[in-house]
């Protein structure tokens, strides 16, 4: 069986990871676990989280891992602090 959570084009999510699910980019923050496919639930917290912002749990294979770096890059355009 397989151990990793895997988003939409089958790469794996872990703790910290970005994510988009729909509209919106998210930081990982937890993982269930995985059944035999790859897929699971993972809870999610918006990227720019406002005092109020509270973290969801959707499904993996709704979603598609960023790469940091282009998120990074994403905030500091958008003027970030």
């Amino acid at each position: 069986m397989n151990e990793e959570i895997l988003d939409i084009v089958d790469r794996p999510i872990k703790v910290d990871d970005f994510v988009v699910f729909y509209s919106n980019v998210y930081k990982v923050t937890g993982l269930g676990k995985p059944n035999a496919q790859g897929s699971g639930q993972v809870r999610i917290k918006l990227a720019e989280p406002s005092k109020t912002t509270k973290s969801v749990v959707k499904y993996s294979r709704d979603m598609c891992l960023i790469p940091a770096e282009d998120v990074t890059m994403w905030l500091l355009r958008k003027g970030y602090r």
